[in-house]
């Protein structure tokens, strides 16, 4: 073990986590136990000349998963200790909850009461951890009760505004008609898991998705995609050699951090992976990208230049790019049939969503890329509600996208509009609903996207070989 990975370790060992110190497995793995999660620290021999790797991961007990997970390198000490704080920050928070309390509420919590306990027998074959409790919604009024989530039943929704105010840390939202209705738990559940933790954004990716145009080529090149959940940020890379994937993996963490991004990429060669072979880099963020730099409001100060960090620290051609508008690319790609198109990607209970728009084989990013953030115009569309509950209810979620749906039409007319909205999947409904304002040719076909993951990965991929193959950037119409 260098000098850097005996001082870690012995500081590591030092460290009082939950009142408990960690202990040496051996020499090069430490482990700290509590009741509900185990972390562990393992130091790896670097790939070359150079530094040692450590590794970090927080699995949870009840479940098996990993909350926290991600590699440094150990040439700087002050980062490697920083990472381990947050390491222990996750352990700490997963120590705290060790239950998940969610409230079903309605007029009198007698149908409620039934759904609780079927959405409860649910959670316990899914190795959730989640208690459900009902009670009447003149009870739930009462402040107190550590709930993480509060559901409401349909005849309760119009409740919600004073519960916020009585459970304020809680998430509020409507339990949809159709899953209340036809007593559909585990629906309901899933429902919970995506308010919670966006459970479709931390599924690791499958490679299925095909491209249908032709992609052929002999780059080697590496896309990251980053996603910011609830609770955590999902840092995803996939390797694609000669267009197909030879390796890929994902960092978990609490919070987004950019410097994230070169962390991976300097533990990369230990996987295997050389990083000055690569050709290029794609990466695909929220927020606004422009021109390497992104803005990510309410999470990230600022612009932070991505591109320029990266192709200074590693000298490979680096391109950054919105992930909704490498989901949108990644439609266009995976079929042959439609030259326009419009993506539309909205998670429950997020502020924000995100539109990428393809025009005649060309992204639409418009001045400053800005094209394609529909909070810009929330206040054009026409809810039955205010926005901020539509972002918590199936009706209003279906509402929004009706509205984003017209919006795109009426600007873009597209042949085809694709959409990874979440509650959102009744597609002859939505067409009926765009019909009371399009006469019926101008109406495209409307599919539901549930690989939002692949799709973004595909697109990026897609672009990146573009840019590297038309440095001017003018195919597509970016910069």
């Amino acid at each position: 073990m260098d000098p850097n990975g005996t001082i870690f370790r012995d500081w590591v060992l030092s460290q009082q986590v939950c009142g408990r110190y960690p202990t040496a497995v051996d020499d090069s793995h430490i482990r700290i136990a509590l009741d509900t999660a185990i972390a562990e620290v393992n130091i790896y021999p670097p790939f070359d000349e150079g530094f040692e790797i450590a590794e970090y991961r927080v699995t949870r007990i009840i479940d098996g998963e990993s909350i926290f997970f991600l590699h440094v390198l150990l040439d700087d000490l002050d980062r490697a200790k920083e990472l381990f704080d947050e390491m222990t920050e996750s352990l700490e928070e997963e120590e705290e909850h060790q239950a998940v309390h969610v409230l079903l509420c309605c007029t009198s919590a007698l149908t409620t009461t039934l759904f609780a306990s079927k959405m409860g027998e649910v959670a316990i074959a899914l190795s959730l951890n989640y208690d459900f409790t009902a009670m009447p919604i003149v009870q739930a009024l009462q402040p107190g009760g550590d709930w993480a989530a509060v559901l409401l039943a349909p005849q309760a929704s119009h409740m919600r505004r004073q519960i916020m105010e009585a459970h304020p840390d809680a998430v509020v939202f409507e339990i949809p008609g159709k899953i209340f209705g036809s007593f559909d738990a585990a629906a309901a559940v899933q429902l919970v898991m995506h308010a919670l933790h966006d459970v479709q954004e931390t599924n690791e990716p499958t490679g299925n998705l095909r491209a249908s145009r032709d992609l052929a080529n002999d780059r080697r090149i590496l896309i990251i995609t980053l996603f910011t959940l609830r609770d955590q940020a999902r840092l995803g890379y996939r390797l694609f050699d000669h267009g197909n994937v030879t390796s890929e993996g994902a960092v978990r963490k609490p919070r987004l951090d950019f410097r994230d991004i070169i962390d991976l990429l300097e533990t990369l060669p230990a996987r295997g992976v050389s990083v000055s072979d690569l050709d290029g880099i794609g990466i695909a963020v929220p927020g606004v990208a422009y021109r390497g730099t992104v803005t990510l409001e309410g999470i990230v100060e600022g612009t932070f230049d991505l591109r320029g960090h990266i192709e200074q620290r590693f000298g490979v051609k680096t391109y950054v790019d919105n992930n909704c508008n490498a989901a949108a690319v990644g439609c266009y790609v995976s079929q042959d049939s439609y030259e326009s198109l419009v993506f539309f990607r909205h998670a429950f209970g997020h502020q924000a969503g995100g539109l990428g728009t393809i025009i005649d084989g060309r992204l639409l990013k418009g001045r400053g890329n800005l094209a394609g953030e529909p909070r810009y115009y929330e206040d054009l569309l026409r809810l039955d509600m205010p926005y901020e509950d539509a972002l918590w209810s199936d009706e209003g979620l279906f509402q929004l996208t009706r509205d984003v749906c017209a919006i795109s039409i009426a600007l873009t007319a597209p042949e085809a509009i694709y959409l990874g909205v979440d509650t959102v999947d009744d597609m002859g409904r939505l067409h009926d609903a765009l019909a009371e304002r399009f006469p019926e040719q101008h109406i495209p076909p409307l599919y539901v996207v549930d690989d939002y993951i692949e799709r973004v990965y595909l697109g990026e991929m897609a672009i990146s070989l573009q840019k590297l193959s038309d440095p001017s950037y003018r195919s597509l119409g970016i910069a």
